[in-house]
């Protein structure tokens, strides 16, 4: 099998999902994330039209609020089996404690009911911010069955987790990826070089040949789904920015 290239849609922009979904199909991509609180069974038909999966549902924020959090979960995964989604992106606003690590395991066993995995993001912005801590929160999430770590190569490259990282991890441990570059940064604010100044695999600064050819050697055949945040974007189409976005992002996968 062969890396399934996606995209990761940006909340800043302001297209219509059919005009979206329309520049993903013609782009080349073959599935496109999908915020939970916008599936339905017409939502999913559109994407059937388009002939696009729906591979992850955005998202699941880990307070220490545990009500919303039971509450959210079981939104997204309702979602999921809506839309035949089989990861729930899942960030973390708290560290891996007793109490955190109960909530999580909770949380992965409703996203199971709704067919779907979590996928745990790390982020060097947060308190779960390398791939060795992802992978312990996988594991309190009950294993490969229930979770994955979400490999982000912005946060990977921009963090402190190590290519040796990458080297060792199970591929069973991983659930999907997100593909970026970045712009040099123009401050220690990394929070709005994320958010804004993302760039398009190859016209930054992060070595995504080697984190590409590192998971492709270890034969990671799974999907890899584009996430440009970036202002600039967001100004032009987002049928220019699908087709300059898989453009750019092939050559390192295929």
């Amino acid at each position: 099998m062969a890396v399934s290239l996606g995209l990761t849609p940006d909340g800043g922009w302001s297209a219509p999902l059919e005009e979206i979904l329309r520049a993903t199909a013609q782009a080349g991509f073959s599935s496109l994330g999908l915020s939970g609180h916008t599936a339905s069974a017409e939502v999913r038909a559109a994407y059937a039209e388009a002939n696009l999966a729906c591979e992850e549902i955005l998202a699941l924020v880990i307070t220490d609020d545990e009500a919303s959090v039971r509450t959210q979960a079981q939104v997204l995964a309702e979602a999921a089996s809506t839309m035949g989604a089989p990861f729930i992106l899942t960030v973390y606003a708290t560290p891996l404690t007793d109490a955190s690590a109960a909530l999580i395991k909770t949380t992965a066993e409703i996203f199971a009911t709704g067919g779907a995995r979590m996928a745990v993001e790390f982020s060097p912005l947060g308190p779960i911010a390398t791939l060795p801590l992802a992978l312990e929160v996988v594991d309190v999430a009950g294993g490969p069955s229930r979770a994955g770590a979400m490999i982000d190569s912005w946060h990977f490259l921009m963090g402190e987790s190590r290519f040796a990282d990458l080297e060792s991890i199970a591929l069973e441990e991983i659930s999907y990826v997100q593909f970026s570059d970045a712009l040099p940064p123009e401050s220690e604010k990394l929070g709005r070089e994320t958010m804004k100044r993302r760039a398009l695999p190859g016209e930054g600064i992060l070595e995504l040949d080697r984190f590409a050819t590192t998971l492709l050697e270890r034969g990671f055949d799974g999907l890899v789904s584009l996430e440009i945040l970036s202002e600039v974007w967001r100004e032009r189409s987002v049928s220019e920015f699908a087709s300059a976005a898989y453009q750019a992002a092939a050559p390192y996968w295929y």
